[in-house]
């Protein structure tokens, strides 16, 4: 007797609310990353940080993992609601023009401005760049971190919409053992590629890199593991094959308790890896089994703790935070310390802020950036997705039986 074949579980209506309230802990790794690299609790020029550092550095010292992160989502989720059959490719690249770039472009606004009030006016060239997001096929630091340092990422998510049709028809129709050859494939390559391809080319070191890069190998290794969007296809491919093998109910994975231990997991061993590996690929793989598996437990509605309205308001607002919150921290960065020695506490405009000091400043920061995402939210990326994204398609139904028509046939039956 011949065993069932697993229903596909994926329905029109399924909302993935646990991957929305995700989005809020992968902007706070990206944060969190940000805010250790000014080494709040060591004195200015200082080689050795102070304790608070230390820890910092521990739990946000690879961060950009966060990146990762939003890379495999942005395509579990494109994959989970793309429909070409009853969508055109247009309507989804306006759809995903309306989402991001309104946002985008305020950012990159106000980055040329802060720029050119300290005196460093941008150039036409990364400008272009950036309004065209283009930025991160560029190997010069100065181009993929010209603006607004943490958009280099949206320049590889327009890539991730460019392919977005190609890649969903090559994998739509794959068998779940293509699927998982794909995600395998994926996943090795993460670890080979920065060991091969990401060293056949060297560049010479410019006089000055805004992110060292010596770490990884040069200036090209960390360009080609970090910033190219070809190379970080890799995880928005994988996201794709993951959500079709979801939509199929063919996805083999643990619960979500089970996977946030691996997550965990893979976090500590992604400490231990070379620098050239840790944006990617030590926690690749587990990222991916944690989407899954947020993914089954909302449509099967099993428990998931990031599915809280609380949880669902951070994960909207999370994209508002990830653009600006680079640029907020510059600013209270650099009144910070001359502000805290005006008022007596620290000694000095460059003394280190006492141990006990630091994190209630780290959680007032977040707090400003979350007030300012949410305003940013509001009032820019809800508005303008509303004004620019494509009308509905209209659906005419027969009301007695509940199916969609053929348009001309409800006039004929009007004339009728």
């Amino acid at each position: 007797m011949s065993s069932a074949r697993p229903a596909p579980v994926h329905t029109g209506a399924a909302r993935l609310h646990s991957l929305t309230g995700l989005r809020w802990w992968l902007a706070l790794l990206v944060f969190g990353e940000h805010i250790a690299a000014l080494r709040l609790g060591t004195e200015v020029g200082a080689d050795d940080p102070g304790p608070a550092d230390v820890v910092l550095r521990t739990l946000f010292g690879t961060g950009t993992i966060g990146v990762s992160g939003f890379f495999i989502l942005s395509g579990f989720v494109l994959a989970w609601t793309y429909r070409p059959e009853s969508d055109t490719v247009r309507r989804f690249w306006q759809r995903r023009f309306a989402k991001i770039y309104p946002v985008y472009l305020l950012s990159t606004v106000l980055a040329f401005l802060m720029f050119s009030a300290m005196g460093d006016t941008p150039s036409l060239p990364n400008v272009g760049l950036h309004l065209t997001l283009l930025q991160s096929w560029s190997f010069d630091q100065s181009h993929y971190f010209g603006l607004n340092p943490v958009t280099w990422s949206l320049s590889c998510e327009a890539f991730f919409y460019l392919m977005m049709p190609v890649v969903f028809l090559l994998l739509r129709r794959a068998g779940a053992r293509t699927l998982h050859l794909v995600i395998g494939a994926a996943v090795v390559l993460s670890f080979v590629l920065p060991y091969t391809a990401g060293a056949a080319v060297q560049l010479p070191y410019p006089a000055e890199e805004m992110i060292p890069t010596g770490p990884v190998g040069g200036p090209f290794p960390y360009w080609f593991t970090y910033v190219f969007p070809g190379f970080r296809l890799l995880e928005f491919v994988a996201g794709v094959a993951a959500a079709l093998l979801v939509r199929e109910g063919k996805w083999r994975g643990p619960g979500v308790r089970w996977a946030l231990v691996i997550c965990l997991a893979g976090f500590v061993v992604n400490l231990q890896l070379p620098p050239r590996l840790q944006h990617e690929a030590g926690t690749f793989l587990p990222f991916l089994v944690l989407i899954g598996a947020l993914a089954t437990a909302d449509i099967r509605g099993r428990w998931s703790p990031l599915r809280s309205r609380a949880a669902l308001f951070l994960g909207e607002i999370s994209y508002c935070l990830y653009v600006f919150q680079l640029l907020i921290l510059a600013v209270l960065s650099t009144g910070l310390r001359p502000a805290l020695a005006a008022a007596g506490v620290l000694d000095g405009k460059e003394a280190a802020l006492p141990t006990w000091l630091v994190g209630p400043v780290v959680l007032g920061c977040l707090a400003v950036c979350s007030l300012a995402a949410w305003a940013a939210y509001r009032w820019v990326e809800v508005p303008m997705m509303r004004r620019l994204r494509p009308r509905p398609v209209p659906v005419y139904v027969d009301v007695l039986v509940q199916t969609p028509v053929d348009p001309a046939e409800v006039i004929v039956r009007k004339l009728a």
